[in-house]
């Protein structure tokens, strides 16, 4: 005769309750939802491991900052390139010390592209509340 299955996770059979006001409940709900939790796991996370973390998804939609972000990938691969060619054993060539130097320019433009972009966002607390 073979043991009984254990149920995973195990079958939840005791009940805790307790009363709140509209507004304490509101509140609950509020910080529930925003850790994408119900409400009873998410008191029961507060209950046993006095911390529940928030998951903030930002989102920031720009087509100017996507393009970038390519560009910036475009010249990581040409360094990747140029790394591979040296970790090979190979030899140091004049056109390609101009080529990182003018990567190493590229992503400082882009870099200040990027804050330019972005500089406004920096900081707001209104832009991760949504």
């Amino acid at each position: 005769m073979s043991r009984p299955k254990k149920e995973f996770p195990p079958k939840r059979t005791r009940y805790i309750h307790f009363r709140v006001t509209d507004d304490m409940y509101d509140l609950i709900a509020d910080e529930a939802e925003k850790a994408r939790m119900s409400v009873s796991e998410y008191c029961r996370k507060l209950a046993t491991d006095h911390r529940v973390t928030i998951h903030q998804e930002i989102v920031f939609d720009s087509s100017e900052l996507l393009k970038q972000l390519g560009d910036m990938g475009k010249i990581g691969s040409n360094l990747n390139q140029i790394a591979h060619h040296l970790n090979e054993g190979n030899p140091m060539y004049e056109d390609m010390k101009k080529e990182i130097y003018r990567c190493i320019t590229d992503i400082k433009e882009i870099r200040d592209n990027i804050r330019s972009i972005t500089g406004e966002y920096r900081g707001n607390t209104e832009t991760h509340s949504n």
